[in-house]
């Protein structure tokens, strides 16, 4: 019996979930990628570790225009049935900190290595440094064409990922690939990316981590609050909160947006407000370079005291009124920065934004536009938050496209 032939654009996670997904149920898949490697990206996501997926992965940690079109992917590929598909690659994974889940090895290199042997072992054939310029419907399927050569292939998935992180193979050729189509592409912008502060305190504190409550306000309206390790920069702020509160922000900007840190949520203001007060007794000697040295980072401490209103900082802490411990009390418990906004798509390591999920059933991530045509992963307008979300829908939809591709009965 004649297979099928698929053809899977892009390398990347996605892509090289469908495409071993797709050789599997018996197809003949070539994986045609852009860059010289497969998975570049791949290589850097969770600081290299790879979080390549989350115990609490469900729709709420999604987002774009129609975030429920990742529920029937997610259901048929869940986080059990990842880790299994990994098991049988010899992936072992072990469960970090807020259900993040990483191979057992802590590299992402030993995940992007047991892909590629997975492909090999299927049959499935890897063309690098090869980017397709245009996708041609044809009677027998389709006509793949690239700047030097062209082939036939009966399927297609686009994977082709987002345009964030350049550096490491993001490219809006997907977008435009299917919109020559037919389909349609809402307006992209980074996520899980810094968030631009005004930069008066975070500029003193460049490089400087410290543990918070992180909340994202809009107006006086709490958004979302996450705990996590927050990292001052010259241009504002960053860490692992930070960046999951920035999928929500950068569909916010423009309106009256800040980040409240807590840096001592574990106590209530009017105990934070005692605690002060003993101190004070107890260490009234020291100046205010050193009143609270003992409690946070000491060049922390002391730009949440200028930023406090409390100077000059040579002063004695027996000096400080109740009023002023009222005021430090305030500015630990609720220190504010407005968001100005996020920086750009190169340092983001999602896009926000893409083609709209309408153009495609979530059953099968086929098109509606156009027979025997699928996508999966980045390149739709569906956007996870940090902590191994995003490579949970590329998993679950380079899967499901794959399966579909490979099995349907499409004319």
């Amino acid at each position: 019996m004649k297979k099928r032939t698929i053809a899977v654009i892009g390398g990347g996670a996605s892509g090289l979930a469908a495409a071993i997904t797709a050789a599997q149920c018996g197809a003949m898949v070539t994986v045609y990628e852009r860059g010289e490697r497969v998975g570049r990206k791949l290589l850097a996501t969770g600081n290299g570790r790879c979080n390549l997926s989350n115990r609490q992965v469900s729709t709420d940690f999604y987002h774009g225009h129609q975030p429920d079109f990742v529920q029937p992917a997610l259901a048929q590929y869940s986080v059990t049935e990842t880790l299994s598909f990994f098991e049988q690659l010899g992936i072992m994974t072990v469960e970090g900190e807020d259900g993040k889940l990483y191979p057992r090895s802590w590299q992402a290199g030993t995940v992007l290595d047991a892909l590629r042997l997975a492909c090999d072992h299927w049959g499935v054939v890897t063309r690098c440094g090869c980017e397709i310029t245009a996708i041609t419907p044809t009677k027998r399927g389709f006509m793949l064409k690239s700047t030097t050569d062209q082939w036939q292939a009966e399927r297609v998935i686009v994977a082709c990922g987002g345009a964030a992180a350049a550096d490491l193979g993001g490219t809006d050729s997907g977008y435009r690939l299917l919109q020559r189509l037919g389909h349609h592409c809402s307006a992209i912008c980074p996520a899980i990316v810094q968030l631009k502060t005004d930069t008066l305190v975070t500029k003193a504190l460049n490089g400087i981590k410290t543990n918070a409550l992180v909340s994202l306000y809009q107006g006086e309206q709490v958004i979302r609050q996450i705990y996590g390790e927050v990292l001052f920069a010259d241009y504002g702020l960053s860490g692992p909160p930070i960046l999951s509160l920035s999928s929500l922000a950068v569909r916010l900007l423009g309106q009256a947006l800040y980040i409240s840190l807590d840096l001592f949520p574990e106590t209530t203001s009017a105990e934070l407000y005692q605690l002060l007060q003993n101190r004070r007794n107890l260490l009234g000697w020291l100046t205010l370079e050193d009143f609270i040295s003992g409690m946070v980072n000491k060049r922390l401490g002391q730009t949440a005291i200028k930023s406090a209103g409390l100077t000059p900082l040579s002063r004695r802490g027996e000096s400080l009124t109740n009023d002023e411990l009222t005021q430090l009390t305030a500015a630990l418990k609720d220190w504010r920065f407005a968001i100005k906004d996020t920086r750009g798509l190169k340092q983001a390591q999602v896009t926000a934004g893409g083609i709209l999920t309408k153009d495609f059933d979530s059953r099968s991530l086929s098109s509606k536009i156009v027979n025997g045509l699928y996508a999966c992963g980045e390149v739709l307008d569906i956007d996870g938050e940090c902590g191994g979300y995003n490579l949970q829908w590329a998993w679950s939809s380079g899967r499901l496209a794959g399966r579909c591709a490979a099995l349907d009965k499409a004319e």
